[in-house]
């Protein structure tokens, strides 16, 4: 056997020069084919010259020999018929061509070449048609001359964003339609590589036969490689970077996947809610490749590490330039797993992931290891999957399928705030192929009838925020359709009615967030009817140049007229129309996002001037880097209703609220929760007691009365619950409220998106001292007039609302101006009012 050449690694072309005696004008499109040298699948061929006449050997007449003088394992040609008889009905199977290798010895051996096994037409471009002939009808044993390549994973042109999930390149799948590839590169074994070759000869039997290249191999593999990938992992010494986007391998003669950040290098505190993305030097890649293959590590065009596959397989690592390339053990089992509630024995909808020992995640099937490749999700509904930090989880109904690895494998479940999370490692063994894991409840809220839900979801479908609703434990979902510019999302959700699961515990209703850059944002929930426009104001809220064609008044008054909750998003910011939605009365409740001192100043100040303003918790979600319910309100419904959407909304209006990003807060105001009023004697103390129990760790739990921590409870150690009672003095109508944080200066943090803190926040109790609840704060009734003014200032001095040419509002009033001021001109009476009554 001969050693293999050293310039093809393997493989050496056949020159086909001296018997060409067509131009590539037979194919379709001929002119923009590449001719000359070309590299396809790793393999070198020598196709035509660009300046020769001939460019391709055409067979349809005579048999005619191509000269080959070699012996060699494998085969590979070039080939393509020239009539697409197949798409008139030509039978599949036929015999289209006989290819007869002639050895030196005087041996023959005839190969029979068949329609759509060996050989098939070469494309068209197809004109007349919207859907190509040659998709899906490519030859059996044969592969295209075009390889899947891997896309831009960061950029690339608009139009091509949904086709860069799918990570190849696909030509075939682009408009206008492009010719993918004009021949078919079918592998033949010769049967006696030992004996040299002196020709190939090529007849047709019917359709004149295209050969556009031929390559000897010799080799004992597969040119185009039967096994299926393998993980491969990389670590980097510092010297070589971090792994980041730039990062990617190559394969000359198989494929590799974008390389990824390996996981769970530092795990959270808490299982199953993430892991902080540090500088990461382990990474990995899938990788499917022939024996010969040579892969290459690149910093964007720069290769800095190189190594044998063939090399990598028997050793098992390989060090080259500061990398170390390691193949972990292939063995895999397909698993189906239940995840069960351990005091019902039944599958609980949560999240999942699972990871090999070092660090690849194997994620269930129809979900993603790394959601949109580790890149931003805004405005993308990808379907059942959440990422927290570094880590991809997955939502499942209780069960799951799919790939593990043999071996240890480390497993992380959550379901809200209510079970313990788990963290644990199984053993997978070969032939396994079932797991049950189990979930245990620490607290059950809604048995004392609190019920958790997120005031502002966007972007997922109302099934989607069901399934992940589920994984989260959160029975309320408020799916908000808006307009950014002239991105209109989530129209089709909207039906006037909730969504309720099958088996009735989570509710899905499709409500809006209206929206102006400078007056503010307003989810309108439980509408029966859209209340449009969803947004007004010109960019960035609706669409560029656009008019202000109307107020949040008007908004919150539609939505009330249909029965709806209004609730103010991410109080107090956009802080235009806030003051005066809440001197007319038209607020339900604000939310919280996040909690942030400057907010909840913004909340104090409120309360302490005299207004009940529940405070309910959202997420904002707009990403598949924050899970549903990451920040939730829970509120509470009275023992006598059951559940649905609209008693929970009931329980928001009236105030029986408590927002959390994870501990579960309580507080009693003497025998009072949240939301009420309760008279009590002047100068007389109250008994109030406050706890939290938490998934999460937590340090502190403070009482705030009136805008001042009155007591509080400070441990020295993070812990899991903690209570605190205090008498607090009342000399006037005040409100009181409970909070409590996540350990450290800073607040421990969430791994979402915006690195949410651990907190919890009740709404007050109310406390009265004479027949009607009743308190003031100049400064603010002052402050909440200078909000008013402004508004009025930029409605009437910058806002767009010159409409040219003839306009009637949606409205109908015939003054838009006045329709514009109507509310904030009432909103300054009623202030002034109240100031006017306190001099």
């Amino acid at each position: 056997m001969p050693e293999p050449s050293t310039e093809g690694r393997g493989y050496r072309p056949v020159d086909l020069a001296a018997v060409f005696n067509a131009p590539r004008s037979v194919l379709d499109d001929g002119e923009s084919y590449p001719l000359g040298p070309r590299t396809l699948y790793g393999i070198p061929f020598l196709f035509g010259d660009e300046r020769a006449d001939a460019a391709l050997l055409r067979v349809s007449g005579e048999a005619v020999g191509i000269p080959v003088e070699r012996a060699f394992e494998w085969m590979v040609i070039a080939h393509a018929l020239e009539s697409p008889d197949l798409f008139d009905g030509q039978t599949v199977g036929g015999v289209c061509a006989y290819y007869t290798l002639l050895y030196e010895d005087g041996h023959t051996e005839r190969l029979p070449v068949r329609q759509r096994f060996e050989i098939g037409p070469t494309p068209r471009l197809w004109r007349d048609r919207a859907i190509p002939l040659d998709w899906g009808q490519t030859p059996f044993l044969a592969v295209p001359d075009a390889q899947h390549r891997l896309m831009p994973r960061t950029h690339g042109r608009f139009d091509a964003a949904g086709a860069r999930f799918v990570d190849v390149d696909d030509p075939q799948a682009r408009s206008p339609y492009v010719l993918p590839y004009r021949f078919y590169l079918w592998p033949y074994r010769n049967p006696r590589p030992d004996v040299p070759v002196r020709a190939l000869e090529i007849r047709s039997l019917g359709p004149s036969v295209l050969i556009g290249a031929v390559t000897t191999s010799e080799l004992d593999e597969d040119p185009f490689g039967r096994t299926v990938w393998r993980d491969v992992l990389l670590d980097l010494d510092p010297p070589a970077g971090a792994v980041s986007e730039e990062l990617s391998v190559t394969v000359d003669r198989g494929s590799a996947t974008y390389l990824y950040r390996r996981v769970g290098g530092v795990d959270g505190p808490t299982p199953a809610w993430g892991a902080p993305v540090e500088e990461e030097r382990r990474a990995y890649v899938r990788v499917a490749a022939t024996p010969s293959a040579r892969l290459a590590l690149r910093r964007g065009t720069s290769e800095i590490s190189t190594c044998g596959w063939q090399e990598l397989l028997a050793a098992g690592s390989h060090r080259d330039r500061g990398i170390t390339w390691r193949v972990p053990d292939a063995g895999r089992a397909w698993v189906r797993t239940v995840v069960r509630d351990a005091a019902t024995g039944e599958p609980v909808p949560c999240r999942i992931h699972f990871r090999s020992t070092d660090g690849v995640p194997y994620p269930p099937h129809g979900h993603h290891g790394h959601i949109n490749s580790d890149g931003n999700t805004w405005n993308l509904d990808i379907g059942g999957d959440v990422r927290l930090g570094a880590t991809t989880y997955s939502y499942i109904d209780g069960t799951c399928e799919g790939w593990l690895p043999l071996g240890e494998v480390t497993v992380e479940v959550a379901r809200g705030f209510e079970y313990r999370p788990l963290r644990t490692t199984v053993t997978v063994r070969p032939g396994q192929a079932e797991l049950e894991l189990t979930l245990t409840r620490m607290t059950d809220m809604a048995a004392t009838g609190w019920y958790s839900g997120d005031t502002h979801v966007h972007f997922v479908s109302t099934l989607g925020a069901e399934l992940e609703a589920r994984g989260e434990d959160v029975r309320v979902t408020n799916l908000l359709l808006s307009q950014w510019g002239h991105l209109f999302t989530n129209t089709e959700e909207f039906t006037g009615h909730p969504h309720t699961s099958a088996d009735g515990h989570t509710h899905v209703f499709a409500g809006q967030e209206n929206r102006s850059g400078m007056l503010g944002h307003i989810n309108l929930l439980g509408l029966r009817r859209p209340v449009m426009p969803w947004c007004t104001g010109g960019a960035e809220e609706s669409e560029l140049g656009g008019g202000l064609e109307t107020t949040l008044s008007h908004w919150a008054d539609e939505c009330h007229e249909q029965g709806g909750t209004v609730v103010l998003a991410h109080f107090p910011v956009p802080n235009g129309e806030a003051a005066a939605l809440l001197a007319t009365g038209r607020l339900d409740a604000v939310e919280m996002i996040a909690y942030d001192p400057y907010n909840i100043r913004e909340y104090y100040r409120y309360l302490n001037a005299g207004y009940r303003v529940t405070l309910v918790g959202g997420t904002d979600k707009m990403s598949s880097e924050v899970p549903i319910g990451l920040i939730r309100t829970y509120a509470h419904v009275p023992p006598h209703e059951d559940l649905d959407y609209w008693t929970w909304c009931q329980a928001v209006r009236e105030g029986a609220t408590f927002v959390t990003s994870g501990p579960l807060l309580r507080l009693d105001v003497g025998g009072h929760r949240p939301g009420q009023e309760v008279r009590v004697p002047a100068d007389t103390t109250v008994r109030v007691q406050a706890r939290a129990e938490s998934i999460f760790a937590i340090d502190r739990i403070e009482i705030v009365a009136n805008g001042r921590v009155v007591a509080e409870h400070r441990s020295h150690r993070p812990e899991y619950a903690l209570e605190l009672a205090a008498d607090v003095p009342i000399a006037e109508d005040s409100w009181i409220a409970a909070r409590c944080y996540g350990p450290g200066a800073d607040v421990a943090r969430h791994h979402d998106v915006w690195a949410r803190p651990i907190m919890a926040h009740t709404s007050p109790v109310y406390l009265r001292t004479g027949e009607d609840y009743s308190r003031f704060d100049g400064p603010t009734i002052e402050h909440m007039l200078n909000l008013v003014d402004g508004s009025l200032a930029y409605i009437d001095e910058r806002s767009r609302r010159l409409w040219p040419g003839q306009v009637c509002h949606r409205h109908g009033q015939e003054d838009h101006l006045a329709f514009l001021r109507a509310p904030f001109l009432q909103a300054r009476e009623l202030l002034r009012r109240r100031a006017g009554e306190r001099r």
